[in-house]
């Protein structure tokens, strides 16, 4: 999600040229086996990597360029999911990942709180965008409607942005 997140501010009139996007081991691999090809999702989506530099050693870093636009992948903790700008403004957004299926228990909910509250931890600036990003479902998107409403998520500022399997973002309109 957080690399359709990225190149979807990539994709806006005003944004910069580069992108980066945070990936922990956790989301590509468990144990030896591959469970998230990045290089065959970006190039599935129309970038292509560069082959220099790369950034880190591991196989889940790197860069991808597509047109002028570049999305760095790194695995540095404690930094935004993806990093980016727009207008001059910095973008600094925690993705979360959940089900793309309601399940009994609405985890949608814990998920979003989740995403909402590291957000909200976040050392920024008084000028940078903060998003809360999950995927795009109705289960989502009804919590997303209430929650941007709620006094104390307007006063903090926090953006929630539906992302999804198509590349389109809901709630991060500039």
């Amino acid at each position: 999600m957080a690399l359709r997140l990225a190149a979807f501010i990539l994709s806006l009139r005003h944004s910069g040229a580069m992108a980066s996007v945070a990936i922990d081991g956790a989301s590509i691999k468990i144990g030896d086996a591959l469970i998230f090809d990045i290089g065959r999702f970006m190039a599935g989506i129309g970038w292509e990597q560069i082959r220099e530099p790369q950034f880190g050693r591991n196989a889940r870093t790197g860069a991808y360029r597509c047109n002028d636009k570049t999305i760095r992948v790194h695995s540095r903790p404690g930094e935004g999911d993806v990093v980016a700008t727009i207008d001059g403004r910095r973008i600094v957004a925690r993705c979360k990942k959940g089900t793309l299926v309601q399940k009994p228990g609405s985890p949608e909910c814990a998920v979003l709180t989740a995403a909402l509250g590291q957000a909200l931890l976040f050392d920024v600036s008084a000028d940078d965008i903060v998003v809360a990003a999950v995927p795009h479902t109705p289960a989502f998107r009804r919590l997303a409607e209430a929650w941007r409403e709620r006094p104390l998520v307007k006063k903090a500022g926090i953006r929630i942005a539906l992302v999804a399997r198509t590349g389109t973002v809901a709630g991060l309109e500039f």
